[in-house]
């Protein structure tokens, strides 16, 4: 029951804005249902469906074809389209009607018969012969317009095509180019080939090599045995031989064999310093010079050779030997085939070198060659599948293809549509009734504001101190009503507010406290002013002081200046018997003061609390005016240094939310708060639903 009158109240508090949609509708529908002629539906149905001349012809089979749409079916989409604004205007256009397209698309109805690819194209007017013209208008052009739009595709896509076709033409040259200056740079003819070759001619260079070292080593031990048997250089026999055969050295050594040979037998009988001695040897020594004269000159450009000639004994013993032509002939022959053998190997290193090279190259080559010739397939398929398109696409334009075909064609309608006069009104009574009350709750929903003083006491969950009513001027304007009006309720509630103070606070001694509220607009200002006078009418000396440092306004409720006040005392610029504005005998007010760019630390300095204990024993009473909470820190500053802080709260204005962070604000800051006055409600209404939302 209890949730039934919750309901009812909040249909009470919102009745005008129910009322008005209420009513409203239901107007509506009347008008409607007066208005209201009869009404001539005429419809057409299409089929869309893939084009079956492409699929028969194998040309543009892709043209025009339904792409499905998200669910698997693109009739969501041919649906738009029937109902788009270029069609409307076209179909307008080419039946000369007098007609605003967007009234056009109203009178419009487009749907699809389910789990079929048939769609219903209705129009409705007043004249049955315009419906009909106007559906067989629409799907005539629908369809015109879908094979234009295919014809576009094919023409779009022919001619990107032919402006690709050169670009990929000059692609593939330049690649077949690219492939024979590699073959002709890198001499490739068949690499396959090439590599098998290789291995071939490699093996038998090998044995080459090993057979001509073989040979080699055979002619080095032959020349090695001739040296070691006769005791002579190879040089040495070469020139030997040499001297033996030459007609010119043949006499002279033979005449020096003489002589040597009488020197031997007369130095058996003579001293070597007997004249015939030394005759014999000087002779020796001009056949000697003769004989090395006469090698010289059969050694023309061989003379470097003579300086190993160092005895030329040996020749003439040689000579006598016999041995000249023998050792001449072995030795020319196993010395020029070590030669041989020597430039035959070097040859053939040379040879194999070049081969292994080769053969090291070939598989890079190899891999060079696919690529380019990879590079040419890829390009030539590509060029020969854009022509083939191309010339598809040729065909393909000028083929009639359309996805849609008109099934059932539209005929003149012969009877109006039932007429909708009864359901139009009952449609606008219960839709006035829900919407009306589903209006209610969702303002209700939005409005995030504390309803009744009740549901403001529960959430707080501190000592109500007193009601204040609504002002009569609405709250718009901040004024002292307790001023001009000291008989007045309100006048009464103020007197019983500051009764409250000290009766539900009788342990300790009030001479302080702070007066503050959750949001900006509640009326904290207006209610320390009217409190502050309602005390000194008591005869009691008090001071009003305006700490909201951020918006002051008690300089214009009590319409004085504001050139100085709480900042400059702070600071200590002036005396506080300066600072204060004396308004009636035992009320003075001091005012904010010049505006500071950081309130919360002049607030919260020693010179804070140093005045707030000065004025404390000063006056009988001091009220502070500071910030709503949710604003700025200064009410949990500053009643940190007070009795105590007075929580004005005021339904309609505040939102649950801010009250409550407000209320855990001063829990956290261990506040002491002294209580709640509810502003703008009656004492006598204090948990009705009406709330004043005025400013005070």
């Amino acid at each position: 029951m209890e949730e039934y009158l919750r309901y009812w109240s909040i249909l009470k508090r919102r009745w005008l804005p129910t009322s008005i949609v209420f009513m409203t509708l239901l107007a509506l529908s009347i008008v409607k249902t007066i208005i209201e002629t009869p009404l001539y539906q005429a419809g057409g149905q299409l089929v869309l469906k893939k084009n079956s001349t492409s699929s028969l012809t194998g040309v543009g089979n892709q043209l025009g074809q339904l792409e499905s749409s998200v669910s698997g079916r693109p009739l969501g989409t041919e649906v738009a389209v029937l109902r788009s604004l270029p069609l409307a205007e076209k179909v307008i256009s080419n039946l000369e009607l007098n007609m605003n397209p967007l009234i056009f698309l109203k009178d419009l109805e487009v749907t699809n018969i389910e789990n079929t690819d048939i769609l219903e194209v209705y129009f409705t007017s007043e004249d049955p012969r315009k419906a009909a013209s106007i559906v067989n208008a629409l799907m005539k052009i629908y369809i015109e317009n879908d094979i234009n739009a295919n014809r576009a595709q094919t023409r779009s896509a022919r001619d990107f095509i032919a402006q690709q076709l050169p670009v990929r033409k000059a692609a593939l040259q330049t690649a077949e180019r690219r492939l024979q200056f590699f073959k002709q740079q890198n001499r490739v003819l068949d690499l396959k080939a090439e590599a098998a070759s290789s291995v071939g001619i490699l093996t038998d260079l090998d044995k080459q090599v090993a057979a001509a070292r073989s040979d080699l080593s055979s002619q080095t031990a032959r020349l090695q045995s001739i040296q070691s048997l006769f005791g002579i250089t190879s040089q040495q026999a070469v020139i030997n031989g040499f001297v033996g055969e030459s007609p010119s050295t043949t006499s002279v050594l033979g005449q020096l064999q003489d002589i040597q040979q009488k020197i031997a037998v007369t130095a058996l009988r003579l001293t070597d310093t007997h004249p015939t001695m030394i005759d014999l040897k000087k002779e020796e020594v001009i056949l000697k010079r003769e004989l090395a004269k006469r090698i010289e000159q059969s050694f023309i450009g061989k003379a470097g050779r003579l300086n190993q000639i160092k005895e030329p004994d040996r020749i003439v013993q040689l000579r006598t030997l016999g041995l000249q032509q023998g050792i001449l002939s072995q030795y020319a022959a196993a010395e020029a085939e070590r030669l041989s053998l020597q430039v035959r190997l070097k040859s053939l290193a040379q040879v194999i070198e070049s081969y292994r090279q080769r053969a090291n190259t070939l598989p890079q080559l190899e891999l060079q060659q696919r690529q380019l010739e990879r590079e040419i397939a890829a390009t030539e398929t590509s060029y020969q599948n854009l022509l083939a398109r191309y010339q598809e696409l040729q065909v393909a334009e000028n083929l009639q293809v359309s996805n849609a075909r008109i099934v059932t064609p539209a005929l003149i309608p012969g009877v109006p549509i039932k007429s909708r006069q009864y359901i139009n009104l009952l449609q606008g009574l219960i839709g006035g009734i829900v919407l009306g009350v589903a209006t209610a709750f969702v303002l209700e929903r939005l409005d995030t504001t504390i309803k009744t003083s009740k549901s403001a006491k529960d959430l707080l969950g501190y000592n109500l101190l007193g009601y204040i009513p609504p002002f009569p001027n609405g709250g718009f304007i901040p004024e002292v009503i307790v001023r001009k009006q000291p008989d007045s309720p309100i006048s009464e509630a103020f007197r019983m507010l500051q009764t409250n103070l000290r009766f539900f606070n009788s342990e300790q001694s009030i001479k302080v406290i702070v007066i503050s509220s959750a949001v900006p607009k509640e009326g904290k200002s207006t209610i320390a002013a009217n409190l502050a006078f309602s005390i000194s009418q008591l005869g009691r000396n008090v001071l009003l002081v305006d700490a909201d440092l951020r918006n002051p306004s008690q300089h214009k409720i009590w319409e004085i200046p504001n050139e100085v006040g709480l900042s400059n005392v702070l600071k200590r610029q002036l005396d506080l018997n300066l600072a204060v504005n004396e308004i009636i005998p035992n009320l003075e007010v001091l005012t904010a003061g010049e505006l500071n760019h950081n309130p919360a630390s002049l607030l919260d300095s020693s010179q804070m609390a140093v005045f707030v204990a000065q004025v404390a024993q000063k006056y009988d009473f001091v009220i502070i005016d500071t910030s709503p909470l949710t604003v700025a820190a200064d009410a949990t500053i500053l009643g940190k240094l007070s009795n105590g802080i007075l929580f004005v709260v005021r339904p309609g204005v505040a939102d649950s939310t801010s009250v409550s962070l407000s209320k855990e604000m001063l829990d956290k800051a261990d506040q002491n708060v002294l209580g709640v006055a509810m502003n703008g409600i009656n004492a006598n209404q204090p948990d009705s639903s009406y709330y004043a939302i005025s400013r005070v």
